[in-house]
């Protein structure tokens, strides 16, 4: 018997062996076991989560000859056939290389032909956001009416370029990306069965690195235990993936906050010299510092992500230090398209070097004090605590501006100079009114 991958040898049979997707499965086999399956479905999500799976799966419920509430039995020759892709009511369609008017013409002319062997013919088109506009409108009048037991599964992964007529005729169903607990179940699973010995953190790994697909860490987690020789190993599966973990990454984000250039800079160049993919972990670096940013963001960030964990570190770092940091790795991978990916991290690491300025300035906005003109005394001032919590407060070009109305500008007009003295990373600005219809802004 030739070689399954894992992708392919343990993808689900029935629905409930479908994971992470309970609002899916509940509508499409609730639909089956109520004899109430729409004439044509939209199956959303990102990819590898299940879509064209739970697709075949209900080709298989409606021509199952044993169902059981709503289920397959997996036994009977039809069910057979539609696991083995030999089926004749089954049609599935690559709309990625069939996506003109002509191939839509073709469905349409075999659409009005009966089942040859099952109850229904299920039409399951894979890709469908790469029909093109013709294409998708010769197909309206088929999906809205289609022949009696005809059922049309429509998959995608880019929902927003379906067309709103096509929308309107099908009923939507939305899957989600796994969650990693899920994904590492499931690899668990695969495991005890192909008798491989493997570490939770490697698992836990792969599972993150899988970005939810099901599918995706079935690949990975076969290609880790080959790589292992059966065995799948943390410092494995890095090696082989030329990755790091999230507590790398954030043990480099912390080094970037802390202005420990040198230190960052080795950090970078080791990884580089090492043979690591430096732009998948400019990457994960973005991701994650977007990450802590929502975590300071959100009230409760228990209900945003699954592990806060990683982020408790950075409850007490000011958000302006993290917007300006978020801001460079950003401009590092913009400058890519001028140099190379070493060149462009380097200098983005360079830059966060003035990261400790922006810090004391969130600290003087947070404590509303001001110093003196010597910068060694610290004192209450209300007024300045005042302005600048009205301030309007934007980035531009990694500086903060301050930008305040003529009143609070009036009340700490005398301290400006001494404050742009003290923080020349800032800038301090004030609208006048010019008239009531008008407004200039003035620049100190």
């Amino acid at each position: 018997m030739s070689y399954k991958p894992f992708a392919r040898k343990y993808r689900p049979r029935f629905f409930k062996e479908v994971v992470g997707q309970e609002v899916p499965v509940r509508i499409i086999k609730n639909a089956v076991k109520d004899g109430k399956v729409a004439q044509a479905y939209l199956f959303a999500g990102s990819r590898g989560v299940g879509k064209t799976t739970v697709a075949r799966i209900l080709a298989k419920s409606l021509n199952c000859l044993n169902p059981s509430e709503g289920e397959p039995c997996g036994e009977c020759e039809n069910c057979l056939e539609v696991e083995r892709g030999s089926f004749p009511d089954l049609i599935e369609i690559d709309a990625a290389s069939n996506r003109g008017i002509d191939d839509v013409r073709a469905i349409r002319e075999a659409v009005n032909y009966r089942p040859l062997k099952g109850r229904y013919k299920v039409y399951i088109v894979d890709e469908a956001h790469m029909l093109t506009k013709e294409a998708f409108n010769a197909l309206l009048k088929t999906l809205e009416e289609p022949p009696p037991n005809t059922v049309f599964v429509l998959c995608t992964t880019e929902y927003d370029k379906i067309l709103p007529t096509i929308l309107s005729r099908c009923q939507r169903v939305i899957f989600k990306r796994a969650n990693n607990s899920d994904i590492l179940q499931y690899l668990k699973r695969i495991c005890e069965l192909e008798g491989i010995t493997y570490s939770e953190e490697a698992l836990s790994l792969i599972a993150e690195l899988s970005d939810g697909s099901m599918r995706d860490s079935a690949s990975l987690l076969e290609q880790a235990s080959v790589y292992g020789g059966g065995r799948i190993e943390l410092d494995d599966v890095k090696e082989l993936l030329g990755i790091l973990t999230k507590s790398e990454v954030i043990s480099f984000i912390e080094l970037l906050l802390s202005s420990k250039v040198s230190k960052a800079l080795g950090y970078i160049e080791d990884l580089y010299y090492r043979g690591y993919n430096l732009e998948r972990f400019w990457e994960t670096l973005h991701k994650e510092i977007n990450n802590i940013i929502l975590f300071k963001s959100v009230d409760e960030p228990e209900s945003v992500f699954e592990d806060i964990s990683y982020y408790e570190s950075f409850k007490s770092t000011p958000l302006e230090a993290l917007l300006y940091l978020e801001e460079l790795v950003n401009r590092g991978k913009l400058d890519l398209r001028g140099r190379d990916s070493l060149s462009a991290y380097r200098l983005a690491i360079v830059k966060s070097f003035l990261i400790k300025d922006v810090v004391s300035l969130s600290k003087v906005l947070e404590a509303g004090v001001s110093l003196s003109s010597e910068g060694s005394r610290e004192q209450e001032d209300p007024f300045i605590k005042e302005a600048l919590s009205r301030a309007k407060r934007t980035m531009e070009n990694g500086k903060t501006v301050f930008t305040f109305n003529e009143e609070d500008w009036r009340a700490i007009e005398d301290r400006i100079e001494e404050l742009k003295g003290m923080y020349p990373e800032a800038e301090f600005r004030v609208i006048k009114k010019k008239s009531e219809d008008e407004n200039m802004t003035k620049l100190f």
